[in-house]
């Protein structure tokens, strides 16, 4: 029995949090990146170029978006995301990251920087696994080195 077995409440507030404040990645598919070069209006490799940055997981590498010196988002604006109907599917599905709901400890601590979670509309357990299922299935590009 998952501890979410009930449901949990979350509705974005757009803060911006889970964009900022902290370093990491937004892995990326090779679709992500057509959909974003396209929605910009630029090259693939434009794209990559300004963008993006590769990161080495040992054997091969794979393609993060960038981040500024204060972590935030490459694409994070005093206006919010400046991609947001074409964000990445890693941004789309956040808090629901199987991490997160790997123990409720952790859904409570991530509660502590993000206003939506235990607030608004309320997702229930099939909902919750149908997203979590997503990042089981992502497949960032992986470059051979």
């Amino acid at each position: 029995m998952a501890w979410y077995d009930k449901g949990v409440d979350f509705t974005c507030q757009r803060c911006g949090h889970c964009c900022s404040g902290e370093p990491g990645f937004v892995f990326l598919s090779e679709e992500e990146i057509e959909t974003l070069s396209e929605f910009l209006d630029m090259s693939k490799d434009e794209f990559l170029t300004v963008y993006t940055r590769k990161i080495d997981m040992g054997d091969h590498y794979e393609i993060s978006l960038r981040e500024r010196a204060d972590y935030s988002c490459i694409f994070l604006s005093d206006s919010g995301c400046m991609v947001y109907s074409v964000k990445p599917q890693q941004c789309s599905t956040y808090p629901f990251w199987s991490y997160l709901f790997s123990d409720k400890a952790l859904w409570n601590e991530e509660m502590k920087a993000c206003p939506g979670i235990n607030k608004g509309e309320h997702h229930n357990r099939e909902e919750i696994n149908k997203t979590l299922s997503l990042e089981k299935n992502h497949k960032n590009l992986k470059i051979p080195k």
